[in-house]
């Protein structure tokens, strides 16, 4: 059970924890991003890639492939999802960039993430809304839940008494 006195409590603890976790993140992500491509250039050992965005959440993950893509020479498998080998008819050419951005000490996955990269958010889908739909139904028949249990439950989310009743008007009129 939720308990909100004990959730204040601890809450800007965690906050506190939070932030620093995502400050070591970025800081060392700041660090290794450079390295990593030094040490691709001069070893020409792509594990070194692989094995860092093997280890990174989503977001992070993203962001490294996209900006190894750009800057290492090496070709990505999407189907394996990690880099495979060198661009041999890009190679010198993407090195020769990439030393080139490595002279500017500020440089670094950060850095040309905030100038390159947009996110653009998902487009609501209302088919996702059906298919979420089914599955909860579903779900709940497994669990001995209602149909009735599910829709209360959905339009405690915050629906309106006038949505409730313009859908069950539209539902009336399709019979």
């Amino acid at each position: 059970m939720f308990n909100a006195d004990e959730f204040k409590g601890g809450f800007d603890k965690t906050i506190k924890a939070l932030a620093k976790a995502e400050s070591l993140t970025k800081d060392t992500l700041r660090d290794l991003s450079r390295s990593l491509l030094f040490a691709t250039q001069q070893t020409e050992d792509i594990g070194y890639i692989n094995k860092t965005i093997g280890v990174l959440t989503p977001m992070n993950r993203k962001t490294a492939i996209m900006f190894f893509k750009e800057f290492s020479g090496l070709n990505f498998d999407d189907d394996a999802g990690s880099f495979s080998k060198k661009n041999k008819k890009k190679y010198e050419e993407i090195a020769a960039l990439a030393t080139a951005q490595l002279d500017d000490p500020h440089f670094n996955m950060w850095t040309w993430a905030e100038k390159n990269l947009t996110i653009e958010p998902k487009a609501f889908e209302l088919a996702k809304v059906t298919q979420f739909a089914k599955s909860a139904l579903k779900k709940a028949k497994d669990a001995g839940l209602s149909e009735t249990d599910v829709l209360k439950a959905f339009f405690g989310g915050g629906f309106t008494a006038e949505s409730i009743v313009a859908i069950m008007e539209q539902m009336a009129e399709q019979k």
